[in-house]
């Protein structure tokens, strides 16, 4: 077990800076469970994404393999574990790869965590995985479809994280309780909204794949990079930040309803959306997104000034909204 840790403890800012910055910040009693289920969607998210030269009926396979390897009922996964391991090479990421030979060592870990968390962790990661098999194909056309993709591949999280809250915090207000599950999907939403619109360029010319409704839109992914259709990449550019500002209400409800006796996840929380709203600040008619080079990036000094104080700096945001 304590080779196990030393791995999943050393993955971590290997595959995530961001969530290796804010997942120390968890009270002791979440930061286990968070520690070896961010690993755990990682690895998910590798079959789905990372492994090349695959066709789908193989990678949809391996994705439920995943799901498998960490079902609490299914003791007997050397198997599982092997065959993930044979892909690996697959992956051009030399971290990811590390991840996923180490599958063993991280089905340890989850092992180890308490059976009530196991049982939550694998509920909403079959969840996830399916919604993800369902888009491996499915290109997304409009809103309400990208509310559904992103709902599985973040969404989900925020389902895992709060069961954990209701499971560890000190909950005895109905309407607290109420406001925790009515708006736990708000922030996976809203970051992965920061994501696809903040990687669109990155995604349309490495990945030659795109998230943006373009449908919706009124534009395609060819025009959407070209100088000569800037008006519309600009004019689509405010609609997507405006859906994603959408759920900023949400995020302040449920920061609001997070309980006194976890002040380490209010910290998480704070951190990961200050950090979003900044990059949406950032975004705000930056047409360097679709032709500029490198990402669109908060400044070192905002920065800092969030992982300074992250509760009064993620208030004072959300207030603007």
């Amino acid at each position: 077990m304590v080779d196990s840790l030393k791995f999943c403890k050393k993955m971590l800012p290997k595959v995530s800076r961001s969530f290796a910055l804010t997942i120390p910040l968890l009270d002791d009693k979440l930061y286990m469970p968070v520690l070896t289920v961010y690993l755990q969607d990682r690895l998910l998210d590798n079959f789905e994404d990372e492994v090349k030269g695959i066709d789908i009926d193989t990678r949809k396979d391996l994705m439920d393999s995943v799901v498998a390897l960490f079902d609490p009922d299914n003791e007997g996964t050397n198997y599982i574990c092997n065959r993930l391991k044979g892909y690996s090479d697959y992956i051009p990421d030399n971290d990811l790869q590390a991840l996923t030979e180490g599958c063993h060592l991280l089905k340890e870990v989850y092992q180890n965590l308490p059976h009530k968390v196991q049982r939550l962790s694998f509920k909403w990661l079959n969840e996830m995985n399916e919604g993800m098999k369902k888009y491996l194909t499915l290109k997304i056309k409009t809103f309400e479809e990208l509310d559904e993709y992103c709902y599985y591949v973040a969404g989900t999280v925020g389902g895992f994280l709060t069961e954990l809250v209701l499971l560890y915090g000190d909950i005895h207000d109905h309407k607290q309780k109420e406001d925790l599950l009515e708006n736990f999907t708000e922030a996976g939403l809203f970051l992965q909204k920061i994501n696809i619109i903040r990687d669109i360029k990155i995604d349309l010319e490495e990945r030659n794949k795109s998230f943006w409704p373009m449908e919706e839109l009124g534009l395609s992914d060819e025009k959407i990079l070209n100088p000569d259709y800037k008006e519309d990449a600009s004019r689509a550019l405010r609609v997507m930040l405006s859906n994603a500002k959408g759920h900023i209400e949400g995020l302040a409800t449920y920061f609001e309803a997070i309980p006194d006796n976890l002040p380490g996840y209010r910290k998480f929380f704070s951190v990961n959306n200050a950090l979003g709203i900044a990059t949406l600040e950032e975004l705000e008619g930056n047409l360097k997104l679709f032709y500029g080079r490198g990402k669109v990036k908060v400044s070192k000094m905002k920065f800092l000034k969030i992982l300074n104080d992250p509760v009064k700096f993620f208030r004072q945001m959300v207030i603007r909204y």
